[in-house]
């Protein structure tokens, strides 16, 4: 069995206090044996680090998260706590069946819960204050972190780190980076995690497209040709349409709700462009009432502009589009979240994307949350420290306990490409599709038979344990199925499992620049399988009920039936293992595409029965 390693390196424990900070022993936080696949030293840039600056969020430790876990997640009623204050009773549940589902928690009830100690914002504010730095940090609006500002000589001298330039052999992209940093010892159990530091997300983090093909107009009129040849209604022989979806799906005759919020997140300085969304609506939407508009909410220095020169809107374009197409006259919000870290030579200085975003939507008001969010980008695991992922992770907990789904891309690269790890053979996995508090949606292609897409990603967590709620079907999987066994050496069994559900992924319709083109992905999956939550969702709101929230209990429990199972095709990868090397669609739950696809009718009458 693969040894799976932690990237970070434990603090040395003390429980003295700062009699001077200056003085104070310190050791190292985290420390990289090099820079991710794709980065090297820019030997060619000069930083000026007394002009340049980095803005970096010091995360504190918060208590009770394994406490919180369960209260947001399992079976345990308005006792579980008897002890506690009342604020901390339990106040939501995703366990369908019991007394408190779909009960969402408040976030400063949250917040409560996990609160760090006050001695933690203490200690580093001492510690910043004998660094010089004390004015220009900030505590967060949540109290979870603390936010400081200074220059790159600064931030050098406050972590004992050398900053450099690094730059990616593909895109060319430059970011300010350190492959080590050290801490007092004093903030051991104090500070979970500091970035932006060891964290080069820019390119390592991606959206999960592979393969753009543009389409002429003889080519779209000949795709349109062949939809009336199909077995199902409004699919062609070479490309998917929302028709296509809707029948495939059996959504075509959804309510027309216009309740409830659809969000979309966008990364990487990717947006989307209104005409071509109305151009695709008047081309290709199948229903009567066309919303052809979508919000953009700008945050980290995000952007949306009207038009764009520089090809930054497939991504965007697709996940706007398909998700417009899909939710009706349902409103849709595009959060637009900038940062990739300090540029050499000046230029944006912003934090890495993920934790800037996520502590944005943790702090909208519950009117502002949307029902449900759609997530197309994806880092590998590998790449990125394993604390920086547990914290990541810890927020899309309270996401889901706030009443938010939130769906994720399983990637593009099957179980992997190269799979060689430290000198170990190793199947690759991604985050946050690792994480057990969002749903993951791999991919699936076919439309008269439905199977398993080769490239869909899928696999089992080095970082995360295999969650209660997926326990019994994944162990039973593992037990059934003799495929996997000549692999199983090359991948964690007993860590939390994905995908979880599956749609398609392959030749998705799309207009971009004016052009109808081809996308390919789980990246096209992920905003089809969010957009029929949307429509659940709406459908409870109108109702007089929340949102279902965290799908994941549910959908492993009540709506496992509901979905349609694949058992044909698999997924591959990692040639270096082996041509047979992967993971093969199954009766039942399996890891290459999860329960399966979405059947909106049954998934909406599952939900109509459930609180």
């Amino acid at each position: 069995m693969v040894s799976f390693k932690s990237v970070f390196v434990v603090l040395a424990i003390s429980t003295s206090t700062f009699a001077s900070p200056a003085t104070q022993k310190c050791s190292v936080a985290e420390k990289l044996s090099g820079p991710p696949s794709g980065w090297e030293i820019d030997s060619g840039s000069r930083i000026d680090k007394e002009k340049g600056t980095i803005k970096l969020r010091i995360g504190l430790v918060q208590e009770n998260m394994s406490k919180f876990h369960e209260m947001a997640m399992r079976k345990l009623g308005r006792k579980a706590f008897e002890n506690s204050t009342p604020e901390l009773i339990p106040v939501q549940i995703a366990t369908p069946g019991d007394e408190m589902y779909g009960a969402h928690m408040a976030q400063h009830v949250i917040d409560k819960i996990i609160a760090p100690k006050s001695e933690s914002k203490d200690l580093v504010m001492q510690w910043l204050e004998g660094e010089g730095l004390r004015d220009v940090a900030t505590l967060s609006p949540r109290l979870d972190s603390v936010v400081v500002e200074g220059s790159i000589k600064q931030v050098e001298k406050l972590l004992k780190a050398e900053y450099s330039a690094f730059v990616h052999s593909e895109s060319h992209d430059s970011v300010i980076r350190t492959l080590e940093y050290s801490l007092p010892d004093i903030l051991k159990g104090h500070v979970d995690v500091v970035q932006p530091t060891t964290v080069f997300g820019l390119k390592s983090m991606r959206s999960m497209i592979k393969d753009v093909k543009p389409y002429t107009e003889e080519e779209v009129d000949n795709i349109m040709a062949d939809v009336d040849a199909q077995a199902v209604a409004g699919c062609t022989g070479s490309s998917i349409t929302p028709a296509c979806l809707a029948n495939l799906y059996s959504f075509s005759n959804a309510a027309n709700e216009s309740v409830g919020l659809m969000g979309i997140a966008g990364f990487l300085r990717q947006h989307p462009i209104q005409s071509d969304l109305t151009t695709f609506m008047n081309r290709y939407a199948y229903f009567a009432n066309k919303a052809q508009k979508f919000t953009c909410a700008l945050l980290n220095g995000g952007t949306c502009p009207t038009s764009d020169s520089t090809n930054n809107i497939v991504e965007a374009n697709l996940d706007a589009q398909y998700a417009r197409a899909i939710t009706s006259n349902i409103p849709n919000i595009y959060y637009s979240a900038g940062g990739n870290g300090p540029f050499v030579g000046g230029g944006e200085n912003t934090n890495e994307p993920w934790l800037e975003w996520l502590n944005y939507m943790l702090a909208l008001p519950d009117s502002s949350l949307p029902n449900t969010i759609s997530i197309s980008y994806g880092d590998d695991t590998l790449s990125l420290p394993n604390n920086y992922m547990v914290a990541q992770c810890n927020l899309f907990s309270q996401l889901g306990a706030r009443g938010v789904s939130v769906l994720v891309a399983s990637g593009d690269s099957g179980i992997g490409s190269t799979c060689s790890h430290s000198g170990q053979r190793q199947f690759d996995t991604s985050f946050p599709a690792g994480c057990p508090w969002v749903t993951t949606v791999g991919g699936t292609t076919g439309t008269t038979t439905e199977g398993a897409w080769s490239s869909g990603g899928g696999g089992f967590s080095e970082v995360f344990a295999r969650p209660s709620y997926q326990d019994s079907t994944v162990t039973s999987w593992l037990s059934r199925d003799t495929a996997h066994t000549a692999y199983s050496t090359y991948f964690n069994s007993s860590g939390r499992a994905y995908p979880d559900v599956s749609a398609q992924a392959v030749n998705f319709l799309v207009v971009l620049g004016g052009s109808a083109s081809g996308v390919s992905g789980t990246s096209a999956s992920c905003p089809t399988f969010a957009s029929v939550i949307q429509l659940i969702n709406s459908q409870r709101v109108a109702s007089g009920k929340k949102g279902l929230g965290f799908l994941n209990p549910w959908l492993y429990s009540s709506a496992a039936s509901a979905m349609n199972d694949i058992t044909t095709g698999s997924i591959r990868g990692c040639s270096n293992i082996g041509s047979g090397a992967g993971f093969v669609a199954r009766a039942g739950w399996d890891p290459a595409t999860g329960l399966g696809s979405p059947n909106y009718t049954k998934l909406l009458a599952v939900s109509q029965s459930t609180a």
